[in-house]
């Protein structure tokens, strides 16, 4: 663990910092509160050991403004102080002390309160990679490991306003297996799975930038999102992703197109600030069924 040390007796933060660094940790001083926020605001830390009387900002003042900078991240504040009356002590947590320790400082109670809250920033480490791995796969498509809507979503959110700050263009392709429904009730619904997964690599195989942003809309419909890319450039991609699923020759003889499966792609670009994600989705899926209606295995990106 890396520790800070705020401390303003410097006997006494040596002596801290000599304990610490006995049970194999790393420890930084910091002689007051002022000392204490600069050095926390370009390192990272994962215990303080917080005097609470110190000149200038005392330690509770100094526990609030570090608190308010982490948000939402915790980190354990244990308290350094000769003061426990019941008072001072809840004055303590109220201000986001984890734990109290009496001066004069006892070595091994000290040490065993770094174990402590060792274990407890480890688990809360474990935790947030959980809790980063959970919000990952709820936006991860199971059947093709392609992102789901929501994260598909969450990204469009994110690359619209990409667009507006950088007025950047930015387009959609929205394709659709053709023939779907007939290809599974004939061939049954694994092979509708295999092929399904076969379009996913056959587009991530023709996406040359890692920008682009490839999603499962669901069912047999997928999107790929094309940022800082105008409709020529889209359209060239859209075309590459046709010739690539055409390529892997999946038969399908039950297809009124092709003895193979196929795709139909619309493409749609965001030409105005006042075009919504809505508006950009409903042009490329009205686009994406003109080429359906048109004979399928093609892309259409403009409106005839």
């Amino acid at each position: 663990m890396n520790v800070l040390v705020v401390e303003d007796s410097r006997a006494i933060r040596d002596l801290v910092i000599a304990y610490i660094e006995e049970v194999g940790h790393k420890a930084v001083g910091a002689e007051d509160g002022h000392d204490a926020l600069e050095i926390f605001s370009h390192e990272k830390f994962d215990l303080v050991m917080m005097d609470v009387e110190m000149p200038g900002i005392d330690g509770l003042e100094t526990t609030r403004r570090i608190r308010a900078r982490l948000g939402d991240q915790w980190i354990p504040i244990v308290f350094l102080s000769s003061n426990f009356s019941g008072s001072h002590f809840v004055e303590g947590i109220n201000a986001g002390g984890d734990a109290y320790l009496g001066k004069p400082v006892n070595g091994p109670v000290l040490q065993s309160m770094v174990r402590a809250m060792g274990r407890i920033a480890n688990m809360q480490e474990q935790l947030s990679r959980a809790n980063r791995e959970l919000e990952r796969l709820s936006q991860v498509d199971a059947l093709t490991n392609l992102m789901n809507r929501r994260g598909f979503y969450l990204n469009l959110g994110r690359e619209f306003g990409r667009s507006a700050r950088e007025h950047s263009p930015l387009s959609l392709i929205m394709l659709d297996v053709d023939s779907f429904k007939p290809y599974n009730d004939n061939y049954g619904h694994l092979r509708g799975d295999s092929c399904l997964k076969m379009i996913a690599k056959a587009i991530q195989s023709a996406i040359l930038r890692p920008a682009d942003i490839v999603a499962r809309y669901g069912g047999e419909e997928f999107v790929i999102l094309l940022p800082n890319t105008e409709t020529s450039g889209a359209i060239q991609v859209a075309e590459r992703v046709r010739k690539a699923v055409e390529s892997e020759n999946l038969e399908h003889q039950f297809s009124p197109v092709a003895s193979y499966v196929t795709v139909s792609l619309g493409v749609a670009t965001k030409k105005s600030s006042e075009v919504s994600p809505e508006d950009l989705i409903g042009l490329a899926d009205k686009r994406l069924y003109i080429a359906k209606d048109s004979g399928r295995n093609r892309y259409v990106a403009e409106s005839d």
